[in-house]
């Protein structure tokens, strides 16, 4: 069986079991100066496939088990 995606204009605020298929767009790391540069969050702007955008932030503690999949211009 195939999955199961939806549009990013379908998706509740708060937990799910949901699945949106997108691409990201642009990603940014924010960073921490007074603490010599740690990383706090990833920043990106997300699209899908009806050109609905959405800006995502992600607590760096959350990153890494995604880090490899993230790269502009992936889905």
């Amino acid at each position: 069986m195939l999955p199961s995606y939806v549009l990013l204009a379908n998706l509740k605020a708060g937990r799910c079991s949901n699945t949106a298929e997108v691409h990201l767009l642009r990603l940014w790391g924010a960073r921490n100066v007074r603490k010599g540069g740690e990383l706090m969050s990833v920043d990106t702007f997300l699209l899908d496939e009806q050109f609905t955008r959405i800006q995502g932030i992600t607590n760096a503690s959350r990153i890494d088990p995604f880090r490899h999949r993230l790269s502009e211009g992936s889905m």
